[in-house]
């Protein structure tokens, strides 16, 4: 009779939909699985989903792959700073308001005056933003007393809830846990001033646990009904920036991970938590117990291509555009494009800041402004880069993962924006595969970090040309000084 073979299973809980990818034990992805959920628009400020929706869509995908292949352990990646409330029998007892709802902006202003804006973000490693779970809690202190006073759990991501629903247990993981504006970094705890302040017990709040950490095993019942075998471990997992970036083989300083989706991301693993944060910059834990993750994003990234090719009415399709485009020299014929079409966060750039299109005449064409989309993205994300470089910490290579990875031009654009190689992983969308790699490491498959990231293999690295580096270093400071003055001229209109 032949070895039987064992899966692991990592599941990466989004804002629209979740994915689990099934992997065998030499790191084989054997299959991918998806469902999707809906967001709840109440206006265009305030945004919730229905929890229950995570579990359907999750327990449909389990139940899909427990009926092909021997599950071994699971392990979850996913979304921040979406705030649920459980009651005494743990029932929901609201919709969760999402990580995108932005109704406590007031809230967000009253802690900037409480607490001092500089204050919260060197205790946090957060900068002050609606999105997070500390100004959702005042703002239902303020406005649904009656509701909070009623729960008896607070949980702030999809990953606590079906933990729960799967084991019974109240649980989150140090990455999320610290990205949630409620995290003392330096104490590596709860934020008490903050609790008090908003009048929230910490016993209110999830057990922390390392994100490698086995958390609990899944429920006869659940077992029983989806055909799993008894007993299987549930690894807690991360955020999910954090397994995108342990899904691109990343456990050390030196690599940075250039993470292009919706929004656009450069993501660090530090050995030190910085003395001092930078304004510009999120601070929070890692996955592994000593390591820091320094985090620098702008909002609208692969949003911003979307939306020209919207724009263009749809003539235009990526790859059509991305021929042309590769045909047109570095600094796009004289296009350039200030990309704060959903804001920014760098501290240089007004609060009000928005997008323009710069440089236009009746010569270009929709390509031309492609590509400077491209190059603004990179220019905007080159600027975090030497932040987190001034901070001391050595930089190697840029490992591309997300949607935008797989655009060979963006890429090459970026090795010579960045000064640095740029490596395009085989698996470009790694938050499910980071989950994997957790999922192994907490269930004892992998012996070590070393020997689970074997599993990542790379089938690109595009090195800087000497000639465009030089171009776009000026292209780069004519950027920085126009994107500051343009918003200063006009981000109140």
């Amino acid at each position: 009779m032949g070895t039987i073979l064992k899966y692991l299973v990592g599941a990466d809980l989004g804002t629209t939909g979740v994915k689990l990818y099934v992997v065998d034990y030499e790191g084989r992805i054997v299959n991918v699985v998806r469902k999707s959920y809906e967001l709840i628009f109440q206006d265009p400020r305030l945004i919730e989903q229905n929890p229950d929706d995570w579990w359907a869509a999750f327990i449909s995908c389990l139940k899909k792959v427990a009926k092909r292949y021997n599950v071994s352990a699971i392990a979850l990646s996913s979304q921040a700073n979406t705030l649920l409330l459980l009651n005494e029998r743990g029932h929901l007892l609201s919709n969760a308001i999402s990580w995108l709802d932005q109704r406590s902006f007031k809230e967000v202003n009253e802690l900037i005056e409480s607490f001092g804006s500089k204050y919260l973000h060197q205790k946090t490693g957060m900068i002050p933003n609606p999105g997070f779970t500390a100004p959702k809690l005042l703002w239902l202190k303020k406005n649904k007393r009656n509701l909070l006073s009623k729960a008896k759990k607070i949980l702030f991501s999809p990953q606590s809830y079906i933990v729960y629903k799967l084991t019974g247990e109240v649980a989150v993981d140090r990455s999320l846990a610290s990205f949630s504006m409620l995290y003392d970094l330096s104490k590596r705890t709860w934020f008490s001033e903050i609790l008090e302040y908003i009048g929230v017990d910490s016993n209110l709040l999830p057990d922390v646990y390392y994100s490698y950490e086995v958390v609990g095993y899944v429920k006869n019942e659940i077992a029983s009904r989806l055909g799993l075998s008894t007993g299987i471990p549930v690894v807690i997992g991360a955020h999910d920036q954090c397994c995108a970036t342990l899904g691109a083989g990343v456990y050390s300083q030196g690599p940075v991970v250039d993470s292009t989706g919706t929004a656009g991301v450069v993501f660090y693993v530090a050995e030190k938590l910085p003395r001092e944060i930078p304004e510009s910059l999120l601070v929070y834990h890692y996955v592994f117990q000593d390591t820091w993750a320094i985090l620098g994003t702008l909002s609208a990234s692969g949003a911003l291509i979307n939306w020209l090719i919207e724009f263009t009415g749809g003539k235009f399709s990526h790859e059509k555009l991305e021929r042309e485009a590769e045909k047109i020299p570095a600094g796009s014929d004289g296009v350039i494009v200030i990309p704060y079409f959903s804001g920014s966060f760098r501290p240089d750039v007004p609060t009000g800041a928005k997008g323009a299109i710069l440089g236009l005449t009746l010569f270009h064409k929709p390509h031309h402004v492609y590509r400077a989309v491209m190059e603004a993205i990179a220019f905007e994300l080159k600027y975090y880069l030497e932040t987190i470089r001034s901070l001391g910490y050595p930089l190697s290579e840029v490992i591309a993962v997300g949607g935008g990875a797989k655009s060979r031009l963006w890429r090459k654009i970026k090795a010579n924006v960045f000064e640095l190689p740029v490596l395009k992983p085989e698996i470009t969308d790694t938050a499910p595969l980071g989950a994997c790699i957790l999922a192994g490491i907490g269930s004892g498959i992998f012996k070590n970090i070393g020997e689970a990231v074997k599993i990542v293999s790379f089938e690109e690295k595009i090195k800087p040309n000497k000639d465009l580096v030089n171009t776009y270093r000026k292209l780069y400071e004519k950027y920085l000084d126009l994107s500051k003055k343009i918003c200063l001229e006009y981000c109140e209109i």
